[in-house]
Formats: structure tokens, C-alpha cells, sequence
């Protein structure tokens, strides 16, 4: 992985979220192209679309160019045409809704195609909320069921908006899943990845959970995985 990884607890586009998404914007080479991906949502295609419009005035904001890409079931998930406005990019930003459906939707797809090669091309890929829990090797479902994922940081679940997560919940699973690390991130903070090389970034903090150790870090801390 070339270019940069963003996980966001939650919370995008709003106000709480300028100071982490200023950081994000100082990790783009060149100026920002951001791709707004509301694919997470599109069980609401209607809710989805407005947004992925949200997100993109909401860069615009921050004077930044930004697109929202209507990428919101698996057809337009296999259109070529919206693929290739993704690839034009070199910031991708998934929006939270349901991890289920996101993968469901992405798998295989041009779509996800063009989510790899932006960050492969030295690009940002943010996700926040479930969209982020999809880049775990397992997502986060109810305590004897866990949802599929893309396995991008293997060994881990990713949980967003941690602090509004059970601890008592959370060790229940990772009892179930021996073998992975829970890794939970607080709703308006991110974990910034670049190279496996981890920082937090944001005004909660992210909570790892494994056999080997419970610890917690935030803003401007490293993180060591798993």
C-alpha cells in the first residue's frame, strides 16, 4: 500500500471533524481531488445521494475540489464511467452507513478496482464508521456474528465509534475471535496508516484490544499493530 489510509470513528463532514480532516488534506500530494463515496448508505439511495453532496460541499469548504460519486448499489458499482471518476481522484472518502451492504456492493466491483489503484498511486483513501470496519479482517456485528470485510489490515476488527461500544461487549467478542485484535476508534478521530506506520488523530482516542495487550492512545500518538 503506497499512499495513505484514513479510519474514521464517525462523524464526517461535521464541524468536530475540520481539525482531523486539515490534517487529512496535508497528507494529499498536490492539490486535493476528493471522490465522495456514500456507498455505505445506499440502502437509502435518496439519504446516499444528499450525502455524498453534503461531503463534497463540505471540502469545497475547505477549498478543496471535491466530487460526490453516486456509487450506491452494485450497478453503479460496476460502472465503468463512475470507476473512472474515482481513478481521477487522489483522495477517496467512503461515508458511514452499513458494513453489510458496503461490502456486499464493493466486492469484486470496478468500483473497489479504482478505491485500490488511488492509493496504490501514492492517493488517501479516508472511511469512516462502518465503511472503515470493512477494512478489517472481520467486521464488527452482534457478539456471535461477525460480517464480512476486506481483510486491508489483516489479524484486526475495526470498531468505530468505540466509546459508545460496551467493553464489556467488545470482550465478549474478542474472547469468540482469539486470534483477532479489536481495534476501536472514537467517533471524530482517525487513524492515520501510512506504510503500517500508525498515528491518531482527532479528540477521542483509539482503544486496541488483543491476547497480547489492552491499551489506548490519542491525538498525535503512534500506534503500534497489531
Amino acid at each position: 500500500m503506497n499512499g495513505v489510509l484514513v479510519l474514521v470513528g464517525g462523524g464526517e463532514f461535521q464541524p468536530e471533524m475540520k481539525y482531523v480532516d486539515r490534517v487529512l488534506l496535508d497528507h494529499v500530494i498536490g492539490p486535493p481531488r476528493i471522490a465522495i463515496l456514500p456507498t455505505a448508505a445506499g440502502k437509502d439511495p435518496d439519504t446516499a445521494l444528499k450525502l455524498g453532496e453534503a461531503g463534497a460541499s463540505y471540502f469545497r469548504e475547505m477549498d478543496a475540489e471535491a466530487d460526490a460519486i453516486p456509487v450506491i448499489d452494485r450497478e453503479s458499482a460496476m460502472d465503468e464511467g463512475l470507476a473512472a471518476r474515482i481513478e481521477d481522484a487522489n483522495v477517496v472518502y467512503m461515508t458511514d452507513g452499513d458494513s453489510r451492504y458496503l461490502y456486499n456492493t464493493l466486492q469484486f466491483s470496478h468500483a473497489w478496482t479504482s478505491i485500490g489503484n488511488v492509493i496504490e498511486l501514492n492517493g488517501l483513501v479516508a472511511a469512516s464508521g462502518a465503511a472503515a470496519s470493512v477494512f478489517g479482517e472481520r467486521s464488527p456485528g452482534s457478539a456471535l456474528r461477525w460480517g464480512p470485510a476486506f481483510n486491508i489490515l489483516p489479524g484486526s476488527v475495526i470498531v468505530p465509534d468505540y466509546a459508545t461500544t460496551s467493553p464489556f461487549g467488545m470482550r465478549m467478542r474478542r474472547l469468540r475471535r482469539r486470534g483477532l485484535a479489536c481495534l476501536g476508534i472514537d467517533r471524530h478521530t482517525a487513524l492515520f496508516n501510512r506504510d503500517f506506520q500508525f498515528t491518531v488523530v482527532g479528540e477521542g482516542g483509539v482503544t486496541v484490544w488483543s491476547t497480547k495487550r489492552h491499551e489506548e492512545r490519542d491525538d498525535g500518538d503512534p500506534l503500534i499493530w497489531p
